[in-house]
């Protein structure tokens, strides 16, 4: 490399540092669009009711009030490939469906037990599709419970640097 092209290169680096800071000062949530995860909203509504169905809030809060639809949401938008997305849809409109045909009311308008008994007979059922599409909602719903703050700080005892160092400690 020629040192004309290295001082060049140089100038081009120091310029963008300085301009970095002006152009990314506007970067929050508010002023960033709003993205699309895959899930209509009445299908994320569906799944926002059968992750709190399946860890409801008692005196401990439940997975709905710790931010678990939003964890699976994006889990299943950006780590699984379509296929199992299509089947979570589905998935979600069969328990709407089925609601529909039995209760003749949607899944958000049944009571706690009502929803659970339906979740309990997907998961006992004969439907692989419908079986595997339960298990995963369940799976990621325990992992994002599970992985909250507030279970990590609470129940788990979590320390960001476990193992402090005391140098000065008076031998006996």
């Amino acid at each position: 490399m020629k040192r004309r092209q290295a001082i060049q290169n140089i100038a081009v680096v120091a310029g963008g540092l300085i301009a970095l800071p002006s152009w990314a000062k506007g970067w929050n949530p508010q002023n960033l669009p709003a993205v699309q995860r895959g899930l209509d909203p009445p299908d994320q509504n569906t799944l926002d009711q059968i992750i709190e169905a399946i860890i409801p809030e008692s005196g401990i809060p439940g997975a709905k009030a710790l931010g678990v639809p939003a964890f699976v949401a994006v889990m299943l938008a950006d780590c699984y490939k379509k296929e199992v997305q299509e089947n979570v849809q589905k998935g979600l409109r069969i328990v709407e469906n089925t609601t529909r045909t039995n209760h003749a009311t949607e899944f958000a308008a049944l009571p706690m037990p009502d929803k659970q008994a339906l979740l309990l007979s997907i998961e006992n059922g004969e439907d692989a599709d419908l079986k595997a599409f339960y298990s995963l909602v369940k799976q990621l719903t325990i992992e994002g419970y599970t992985s909250s703050e507030y279970v990590q700080t609470t129940f788990l005892e979590y320390e960001m640097a476990p193992g402090f160092y005391h140098g000065c400690v008076p031998v006996r």
